[in-house]
């Protein structure tokens, strides 16, 4: 997973922060109110507010305001678009007299723009504190009372783990070929891009051949790892929780 972690900036990373020890479940549960919270804002306070709970939390991981950068580069172009989009069709109030730049879209795409950047940045900040094989016990956990009414919540709780734990592996495998041939550009950079497609897939399949008889046989390895075993929740993950919500209570008035 570390290896992993140089290559892209969602990768779990390991550390014994407090967030580290919190509970997956009541994880998950706190970033389903913060995402209320977030998309049911009407003002750029309560961003503000939001967003300084990001940093101040990013402060402590290993790279995360870097990350955080990388992610904005990332989402470039989608934020645009979307600013551009409310910028020239949101009618009101117009800009520098003009019919066709509306003032009240350039606020409304700048609020949204800013929701989906704190939306991703706080999904990461889970996955950077949270292990796959974690978040899709937790998910399972929290959802198993809809057994109940013949929802297959295990079942899609096992393929979301191995759907969490390839994706590293993609990147891996892609990070070596690309490691193994020379950069090239214009043309030539498309052929050799093109010409990895079949050695990738080779590679992934043989990873997966490698998971699917560990999972088989039972064995625990880095592809592997030891199923989650069911816990209680602690004092700490209760008095993290319970600070967790008063204060996106606050966030709320705000």
């Amino acid at each position: 997973m570390q290896t992993a972690g140089k290559t892209y900036p969602g990768a779990y990373r390991d550390g014994d922060s407090y967030l580290h020890q919190f509970d997956p479940r009541l994880k998950l549960l706190l970033l389903c109110v913060l995402m209320a919270c977030l998309f049911s804002a009407t003002s750029g306070w309560r961003i503000v507010a939001i967003a300084s709970l990001w940093l101040g939390v990013a402060r402590y991981g290993s790279g995360g305001w870097r990350d955080g950068l990388k992610v904005i580069g990332l989402l470039r172009w989608l934020l645009l678009f979307t600013l551009l989009l409310h910028l020239f069709f949101t009618p009101g109030r117009t800009l520098f007299g003009t019919s066709w730049l509306s003032y009240d879209g350039l606020l409304r795409g700048l609020l949204v723009d800013s929701q989906l950047l704190m939306a991703v940045l706080f999904s990461m900040m889970l996955a950077w504190t949270t292990k796959p094989e974690h978040l899709a016990w937790g998910l399972t956990s929290l959802l198993s009372p809809l057994q109940r009414f013949k929802v297959p919540v295990r079942e899609a709780g096992g393929l979301l783990l191995l759907v969490l734990q390839f994706f590293p592996l993609i990147r891996e495998e892609v990070g070596a070929l690309q490691g193994e041939t020379e950069p090239r550009r214009g043309l030539d950079g498309i052929k050799a891009k093109a010409a990895m497609v079949v050695p990738l897939l080779m590679r992934l399949v043989d990873r997966a051949d490698r998971l699917a008889g560990e999972i088989t046989a039972g064995r625990e390895s880095e592809l592997n790892p030891p199923a989650t075993a069911d816990r209680c929740l602690t004092q700490f993950d209760w008095i993290f929780f319970g600070s967790g919500i008063v204060l996106l209570s606050l966030f709320w008035m705000v």
